[in-house]
């Protein structure tokens, strides 16, 4: 198994994320976030089949939710 470093400050400077960075930032397994982007609002964009999740307002949009169940 191959042990991958994260350089922390290098990935808070980013703009946008993947899935699996906002899995790995949020502990939330792959396939629930999977279903979460796919939900409407969610700050994300496609181009292609690559989804570019949009960093500045993750945080707005999961404080909206509270309450809800997915």
């Amino acid at each position: 198994m191959e042990v991958r470093k994260i350089n922390v400050k290098k990935i808070k400077s980013k703009k946008t994320m993947t899935v699996e960075e906002f899995s790995e930032e949020y502990n939330i397994g792959k396939n629930k976030c999977y279903e979460l982007v796919n939900k409407k609002g969610f700050p994300m964009l496609r181009c292609g089949r690559k989804i570019i999740i949009i960093r500045s307002k993750i945080d707005e949009w999961l404080e909206n939710q509270i309450g809800n169940h997915f």
